[in-house]
């Protein structure tokens, strides 16, 4: 494991950190990929400090929302296009 987080090691780095022996194999597959995907938009639009507080305000913000009944991050998703994507997924029709 690398001692310091780089641009250049950024991935290679977290995916180090979070998989262990107690992951799961699939666990694993998923958590690489999110990081890998992740790390690679943050790099493609160079995302700043101010852009990221602004997320995670979101994010935070969204979170607050949700009760036992309203779940905004279903919505969130809804809004783009995963749980339609999710569900095209594990229901696919015939060619």
């Amino acid at each position: 494991m690398s001692e310091y987080l780089s641009e250049e090691n950024s991935i290679q780095t977290v995916i180090d950190r979070i998989n262990n022996d107690a992951c799961s194999p699939r666990f694993s597959e998923i958590m690489t990929s999110l990081i890998t995907h992740l790390h690679d938009f943050v790099k493609d639009v160079q995302l700043t400090q101010d852009e990221w507080e602004t997320a995670i305000d979101f994010l935070t913000r969204t979170g607050k929302t949700c009760t036992e009944e309203r779940q905004e991050f279903i919505l969130l998703s809804d809004t783009l296009g995963v749980s339609m994507l999710v569900d095209a997924i594990n229901n696919r029709r015939p060619a």
